[in-house]
């Protein structure tokens, strides 16, 4: 009983930080060829075995937090080396670098603080990193809040996972009206933005990232500024 009320604590509780980027003007960097036997698959299929995966990436986060007290890993790797998920479980078939290039592709190439939330030979963008967070998300979250407001556990460095639970929480000034809760469905904790690469980075209002949500089983499309996609 103990360890399912702390995994609802922590569905509750949960924050994010937003992804904010913008269009590359630049010549894009050379792009890598889908990995065999994914790029053999029809769409519909490719986009299976990404949720598939993401599902799975789910469920680990879900033991993890089970095992901790309801608290997420400060990084996806713990997942690995603590045998959540084999040493593969952090690439995306997607990705043909297999983690070379992050959680978001080169081409992406003004996409920058989210190389902030990069791990060695992981495909995936971690939203909740315990990370430093040195974008502006000063300007962008809900609420005005001040960095000891947001720096819930006192250490003097404001993480993405703080800014993002704040997020979850306050909202941010995208929104219309600014400043509202998001549905724990519909707000990212780890994002794949391998999904229709190689084409993708050229068409930054496209629906074309998937996301787990922060319930730790939904997984939706959405642009790469996900929280452009409204609610």
């Amino acid at each position: 009983m103990r360890k399912s009320l702390a995994l609802m604590v922590f569905v509750t509780g949960l924050s994010g930080c937003s992804t904010v980027r913008q269009t590359s003007k630049e010549a894009p960097v050379a792009k890598l060829e889908p990995r065999a036997p994914y790029a053999s698959l029809t769409q519909d299929e490719q986009y299976k075995v990404l949720v598939a995966e993401l599902k799975t990436v789910g469920i680990a986060l879900q033991k993890y937090a089970w095992d901790h007290d309801g608290q997420l890993p400060p990084r996806l790797a713990l997942l690995v080396s603590q045998g959540y998920l084999p040493a593969s479980g952090l690439l995306s078939s997607a990705d043909p670098s297999a983690g070379k290039e992050g959680g978001v592709p080169d081409s992406y190439s003004t996409w920058g603080q989210a190389a902030e939330a990069d791990e060695p030979g992981s495909s995936y963008l971690y939203e909740f990193s315990a990370t430093a967070c040195k974008w502006d998300w000063k300007s962008y979250i809900g609420g005005k809040p001040s960095e000891a407001d947001v720096d819930k556990n006192r250490d003097g460095v404001v993480s993405w996972e703080e800014v993002k639970t704040w997020q979850l929480h306050h909202g941010d000034v995208t929104q219309q009206p600014a400043s509202r809760p998001y549905a724990k469905n519909r707000f990212p904790v780890v994002r794949c933005y391998w999904y229709q690469y190689p084409t993708a980075y050229a068409n930054v209002t496209g629906r074309t990232v998937l996301n787990l949500a922060v319930d730790l089983q939904t997984v939706f499309i959405s642009q790469p500024w996900w929280e452009k996609d409204g609610q």
